[in-house]
């Protein structure tokens, strides 16, 4: 079982987040994940504050970013 598993990865290469694209394109793609990834993360934020004020929050995305929506429950 390990030979098998031993020559079977002979050929392996880990995959580069995108691969195929020049090194510039490639640092753009990484950061716009990491800026997507933090307007989500405020979002979240957000969205807990209303949560634990008394209300409801809905999240929504658009081309326009990520929205949220604080409804109050009464």
């Amino acid at each position: 079982m390990e030979l098998a598993l031993a020559g079977s990865s002979a050929g392996y290469h880990a995959p580069a987040i995108g691969a195929g694209l020049a090194l510039g394109e490639q640092e753009d793609v990484v950061w716009w994940a990491v800026v997507v990834g933090f307007a989500y993360a405020l979002a979240l934020a957000w969205a807990s504050w209303c949560k634990v004020t008394g209300g409801d929050p809905d999240i929504s995305f658009g081309w326009t970013g990520f929205k949220v929506v604080c409804r109050s429950r009464s």
